[in-house]
């Protein structure tokens, strides 16, 4: 699945929908009768585990936003699991693809725990665009803000980069499209 510059492969052991597709329930449904609405790009099942990943993908290679825009990135991926959970319940209902709705009832069936968030950056550290010290410090200001932002949905929110999303979401495989 692409994203951007980016090609994720989640191997074997995911169930995923590329949630903010042309053409899926989002975009039919949702993002047609409620304005405005937002989605996670991914949503993942893993066959291994009980928890639901919701996946935001930012590739930063074409440089960092401006500061006021890249402070907003925590609210604007809160906004977007928000949205993500209630076209959950929605699709799992009325999706029109059922292979969609499969997934949408597989994952509101995963919702008995709370789900884990991850957003997933590239180029953020980037030493052209930003000192390596500054850019560790902008990973957990974005991973407090995040935190925070999602509290009432889970405490299990991750902010992973091209080194070390291994550690985060297993069986996956992220390269430069």
């Amino acid at each position: 699945m692409r994203e951007g510059n980016l090609d994720f492969d989640f191997g074997r052991s995911w169930t995923v929908l590329k949630y903010d597709e042309n053409g899926g329930f989002y975009k039919t449904k949702m993002d047609k009768k409620v304005k405005p609405t937002k989605a996670v790009d991914f949503l993942c099942i893993s066959r291994n585990q009980q928890q639901l990943l919701l996946m935001e993908a930012k590739d930063f290679s074409l440089g960092v936003p401006y500061q006021e825009k890249f402070n907003n990135v925590p609210m604007v991926v809160a906004i977007k699991a928000r949205d993500t959970i209630a076209g959950i319940i929605g699709g799992s209902h009325y999706a029109s693809d059922a292979g969609e709705r499969a997934v949408f009832t597989d994952s509101r069936r995963k919702l008995d725990a709370p789900p884990r968030v991850v957003f997933f950056f590239s180029d953020l550290e980037t030493p052209a665009r930003r000192h390596p010290l500054r850019a560790k410090q902008a990973r957990n200001v974005l991973l407090n803000q995040l935190k925070r932002h999602l509290s009432w949905l889970t405490r299990d929110v991750a902010v992973v980069g091209l080194d070390d999303y291994r550690s985060f979401v297993s069986d996956l495989t992220i390269r430069n499209a």
